[in-house]
């Protein structure tokens, strides 16, 4: 379900519209981040949107993640674009990065979209890319943050504190999206996400992502207002890279660089 879920809005589809403009915004500066026609690695690929991205912009990417039906997904639509070279995708955890069969060095990896909320063992991502990435290479991860401005100004405002997702220090069941796959989380500040990773990488930046938008479970408010957030998206930018406001959006986009 995770396409109709998540993907655009279609005929068939409800589809989630912001989780397109979140993809518009991130895959421009992951080009930017990492060398041109690097090997890249992208945990928890999911049914391999940007993995396929990334290859028709000219680099060669190893997708990873825990489904096995989102691999076949993924090597699916491979296959349907005619993709047969520097796309491959692998079933395994995030946490047993270490077991990769390939070897690398890649020169980068990434983790979109809250796909390492679900992790439990952030200490074994942080040691297999301590042992797959080349000295110096970036790793982009996109997290579903402890707390959001947006979210929580929007339901004081109409006195509805009530529907404010919860967002727990603890493990909890949780939903990403309406009607979406329910999946335990853990929500983090930017402090706490790099905290495992900080023996091997150094953090590079961190911004909210987005911080003037709806968060992606209020994806309906997006869809029925468009062209109003569509205005914000220069705002949205300036402020998003504050460092007061950097841990305020509904996930936050940090950069972490392997230490030479």
């Amino acid at each position: 379900r995770y396409d109709a879920q998540y993907g655009p809005p279609t005929e068939s589809a409800a589809g989630n519209p912001l989780i397109g403009w979140l993809r518009e915004q991130y895959l421009p500066l992951l080009t930017e981040t990492f060398p041109e026609k690097g090997l890249l690695l992208d945990i928890g690929c999911g049914t391999g949107d940007d993995a396929l991205s990334m290859v028709n912009a000219g680099y060669s990417v190893l997708g990873v993640d825990i489904s096995p039906a989102m691999v076949r997904q993924a090597q699916t639509k491979a296959a349907v674009y005619g993709i047969r070279r520097g796309l491959a995708f692998e079933a395994l955890p995030a946490g047993r990065l270490v077991d990769l069969e390939a070897q690398g060095p890649f020169q980068g990896a990434y983790a979109m979209l809250g796909s390492l909320n679900p992790e439990p063992n952030l200490d074994g991502v942080a040691e297999g890319l301590h042992s797959r990435l080349e000295k110096g290479g970036a790793f982009v991860a996109m997290v579903m943050n402890k707390r959001c401005l947006f979210e929580i100004a929007h339901n004081l405002l109409r006195f509805r504190a009530g529907k404010t997702m919860r967002r727990q220090p603890d493990w909890q069941e949780t939903r990403a999206g309406s009607g979406g796959v329910l999946a335990p989380s853990k929500f983090y500040t930017p402090k706490e996400f790099a905290a495992p990773f900080e023996r091997y990488f150094e953090v590079e930046s961190v911004r909210a992502f987005p911080l003037l938008l709806p968060p992606v479970h209020m994806h309906t408010l997006y869809k029925d207002n468009e062209d109003r957030y569509r205005r914000r998206e220069n705002l949205d930018a300036r402020l998003s890279g504050w460092s007061a406001l950097a841990g305020w959006g509904d996930h936050f986009l940090m950069v972490l660089r392997h230490k030479r």
